[in-house]
């Protein structure tokens, strides 16, 4: 099943409703198909902003004629340890601390924690102690946020 065939109908339709697609898959779990959509916005999702999205977008799927197979539709936000890959992910968190792991690394280390500066053409300004390093995101494998309390 091809979803990008569907992925532009869902965008679209998400962004009229005033959410944003973080990640969308199609895959098998046992027996059952599953397309799992997941969504986000400014200031966090709900679980009925979860229920509301999941009957709207069913109704698109379905005037797309996606499929003919049976499968599972699941919407769901990204979760407070969503994985940060892009641009847009680092500057929605800006001054908050973050740990990445990185392929090549910088200065020899391979995985840094500290507070996202910026992020922007491509390289995540990442102040630790009192130095900002700059981590091209292309050498970011995994990177989330780091809760802290105080």
């Amino acid at each position: 099943m091809q979803i990008e065939k569907i992925r532009p109908a869902v965008e679209e339709k998400l962004k009229d409703m005033g959410f944003e697609l973080f990640d969308m898959r199609f895959f098998q779990a046992g027996t059952r198909s599953i397309l799992r959509i997941t969504i986000d916005r400014q200031g966090g999702v709900t679980i009925a902003d979860c229920e509301h999205v999941s009957n709207e977008i069913s109704i698109v799927i379905d005037v797309e004629n996606w499929t003919t197979h049976p499968y599972t539709l699941e919407v769901s936000s990204p979760g407070i340890d969503r994985q940060l890959k892009t641009e847009r992910d680092f500057n929605r968190i800006k001054g908050r601390f973050v740990v990445v792991h990185m392929r090549e690394g910088v200065d020899g280390k391979k995985t840094l924690a500290g507070e996202v500066a910026v992020c922007e053409d491509g390289k995540l300004s990442l102040k630790v102690e009192n130095t900002i390093f700059e981590i091209p995101l292309s050498d970011i494998y995994s990177g989330k946020e780091e809760i802290r309390f105080k």
